[in-house]
């Protein structure tokens, strides 16, 4: 394991990278990288946007973008990406130099690091936003390729993003400054039935001294719904509470990929993750918690459960613990089952009919999230999204 996946250069750090691949002197074997030729853009696509300032750093990220070519994804089946037509540039045309800085420190690898890249070199949408109170900001007004910032500089935030897309890649990077509280909401529902357009978010949060994070995600629709969450730890009591959810039906791909990463001790960390899978659905579910050397009293647990309603419905969950320091505590797990035979049996002597048990079990998974977004605001009525969801699976 390296003994640090970012470090400082200037003022800015080099990017984090999913995995350390260093321990001592010893160097994992890394095997190359699979590829697809898939039709890209090139330099005529890169359209201006107004900012010197951010032109500049988009310039640089291009230049690193054509390097690569595009994954394939063995564990999605993705082959393909239908790329759309890029008519303007639209994002970060507000950022100043704080921005700069800040984006820059917030550079990571992602789910893969050209789809990291085509949203910043590349953005359709897209915010910077720099918060100093309470309150709350909704996003859904994405585009195909969108690209965000957010700064929280003191009080508490609850952002909600509604990403309802046929094709989406998305950047989300968020600092949160010391002593301040996000409650971010994820809701991925993806649109699209074509396999090369797929729903992919990368969000990236740095989350410094005694700050507070609740995450909330949900996964549904599309063929290949992808995501990535990095959480780097650069404070000590940090609390962290992050809860990723899950709804696969047809032949839905689910791929998520949660990271915590310790630099400091006496912080807290939990991923829990859990959902309902059916018909020929996949999830690929692997937690990260990392514990870097030098962080006493850190202590990090992640978990993923899922509940099958088809044998033909898979589970991949691959949990790992990487602890370089004593003095702390650190516990991974993970299940997929179908639903518990006592429990129907159970509600059927109730009088209940068992199609109607069944539906009670699969909605009593989601019914802590449903009575969260519904508690965030009544206008927005986002419980109803996960209802409608449920509805289209299991009536």
């Amino acid at each position: 394991m390296i003994s640090n996946s970012w470090e400082r250069k200037g003022d800015s750090m080099v990017m984090e990278k999913t995995l350390r691949l260093n321990h001592g002197s010893m160097k994992a074997i890394i095997p190359p990288r699979r590829t697809v030729e898939i039709k890209d853009y090139s330099i005529e696509d890169f359209k201006p946007s107004g900012n010197n300032l951010l032109d500049e750093w988009r310039i640089k990220r291009f230049s690193e973008y054509v390097t690569l070519q595009f994954p394939y994804w063995k564990r999605t089946g993705l082959k393909e990406i239908s790329l759309p037509e890029l008519p303007h540039y639209k994002g970060l045309e507000s950022v100043d130099e704080l921005g700069i800085k800040v984006i820059d420190s917030l550079d990571f690898e992602g789910s893969d690091r050209k789809f990291v890249l085509l949203a910043d070199a590349f953005s359709l949408s897209g915010s910077y936003y720099v918060h100093s109170g309470v309150r709350t900001l909704v996003m859904q007004d994405f585009d195909s390729i969108d690209n965000s910032l957010i700064i929280v500089e003191r009080g508490r935030l609850d952002l909600i993003r509604i990403v309802q897309k046929e094709l989406f890649v998305g950047n989300l990077r968020i600092l949160l400054k010391p002593g301040t509280e996000l409650r971010l909401y994820n809701l991925y529902i993806g649109k699209g039935t074509d396999e090369n357009s797929p729903l992919i978010s990368n969000v990236f949060v740095e989350a410094q001294e005694g700050s507070k994070l609740h995450v909330r995600d949900f996964y549904f629709g599309g063929t290949i719904n992808a995501g990535y969450f990095g959480l780097r730890v650069n404070g000590e009591n940090v609390y962290s509470d992050i809860r990723p959810y899950y709804l696969g039906a047809g032949k839905t791909v689910i791929d998520i990929l949660y990271l915590v990463r310790f630099y400091a001790g006496n912080s807290y960390s939990n991923v829990d993750a859990k959902g309902v899978l059916t018909d020929k659905s996949k999830l690929i579910f692997r937690g990260i918690m990392d514990i870097t050397s030098g962080c006493k009293e850190a202590e990090a647990h992640q978990s993923n459960h899922a509940l099958l309603l088809s044998e033909k419905a898979k589970v991949e969950a691959i949990p790992s613990l990487m602890v370089d320091e004593h003095e702390v505590v650190a516990s991974h797990a993970a299940s997929s089952a179908p639903v518990d035979e006592q429990t129907v049996f159970y509600l059927m002597s109730r009088g209940i009919p068992r199609d109607e048990a069944i539906r009670m079990i699969v909605k009593g998974v989601f019914e802590t999230l449903k009575d969260e977004l519904n508690n965030l605001d009544d206008t927005l009525k986002l419980g109803g999204l996960i209802e409608d969801a449920l509805g289209s699976v299991v009536g």
